[in-house]
């Protein structure tokens, strides 16, 4: 049985996709939205994901740079494999043909926020998994850095939550 196995550059680029796609997310769900503090915060989590996706396109950069330094060929447990092949056909983040989908669905600035939450603590639990299965410290620490960015955007989300 052939198993895709994940190597820290594939994480990576798979964080540089959940960043694009939460980026375009944050930004169609600000346009749509008529409260401006909503549609503030909307604005800033996708300028936010904008710059997460260049943290990790440098990082992948660098490491592309400097490949042969690196043992890439090492397997992940079959447990993390098997979440990660979970999480790249679900992307956190729908993709573009799914995303206009669920923003059609999305009726209310409640259901918008509701679904941001859902998809930051998915970003969570991916970042943290990432985190835990890298072998690169230079990945860790920006693993690190974003998972403290997308709590942020977490309790930010819940926090206007509940002011409404």
């Amino acid at each position: 049985m052939t198993m895709n196995i994940f190597n820290d550059l594939e994480a990576i680029k798979l964080a540089i996709a959940i960043e694009e796609r939460g980026e375009r997310f944050y930004s169609q769900s600000a346009r749509k939205v008529e409260d401006e503090a909503a549609r503030s915060l909307l604005q800033k989590l996708a300028e936010d994901e904008k710059e997460h996706k260049a943290v990790f396109e440098g990082l992948y950069q660098e490491f592309l740079k400097s490949k042969d330094r690196f043992d890439d060929e090492y397997l992940y447990d079959q447990d993390v494999t098997a979440y990660f092949n979970a999480l790249a056909h679900s992307l956190i983040f729908p993709d573009e043909e799914e995303q206009d989908d669920v923003m059609n669905n999305l009726q209310s600035l409640e259901s918008v926020i509701r679904f941001g939450i859902q998809i930051e603590k998915d970003s969570i639990l991916l970042y943290t998994q990432m985190i835990i299965s890298s072998k690169l410290p230079e990945a860790k620490d920006a693993f690190r850095r974003l998972l403290k960015e997308e709590k942020r955007h977490l309790i930010d989300l819940q926090s206007y939550l509940k002011r409404q």
